[in-house]
């Protein structure tokens, strides 16, 4: 009987390292492929990554994250009038500019203002454009 047990658990113990040689081999495989893949996207992307859904204009954050100092405050103001924003685009790149512009911070009376399709009109202070995309993002410095 033990040796009918021992046997079992031999075979049980070589299937499973033999299992898993296998898909070892094959993940390794896997992740060469992904890399490949990888190493194929140019910086913008890698850089963007998740947000390529969110921004419409790529050269407005790299822009922001140029004029706007380090130890700056910013608002990110959404609004309609984005020329090929997607429906996530008003509702969520704020959030993604949180994290693609720091160390810089939000604040809701920056005077960095960046319009993502906002009005600038309907901003409570006067605003000097810095840096317009013309297609409705602009980078504004409000004034006193």
């Amino acid at each position: 009987m033990r040796r009918l047990a021992r046997a079992g658990v031999a075979s049980c113990v070589a299937l499973a390292i033999a299992f898993g040689l296998v898909y070892f081999v094959r993940t390794v495989d896997e992740l060469g492929d992904d890399a490949e893949t990888h190493a194929a996207t140019n910086y913008d992307d890698r850089e963007f990554a998740g947000g390529n859904s969110l921004v419409v204009d790529k050269r407005a954050l790299y822009e922001a994250r140029a004029v706007i100092p380090e130890d700056g405050d910013y608002r990110l103001v959404p609004g309609p009038r984005v020329e090929g924003a997607t429906e996530l685009t008003e509702q969520y790149i704020d959030q993604y500019a949180r994290y693609f512009l720091m160390p810089r911070r939000p604040a809701p009376d920056a005077e960095w203002i960046i319009c993502y399709g906002c009005d600038p009109a309907g901003l409570e202070r006067p605003a000097t454009v810095v840096w317009d995309n013309g297609a409705g993002i602009s980078i504004l410095e409000a004034s006193d």
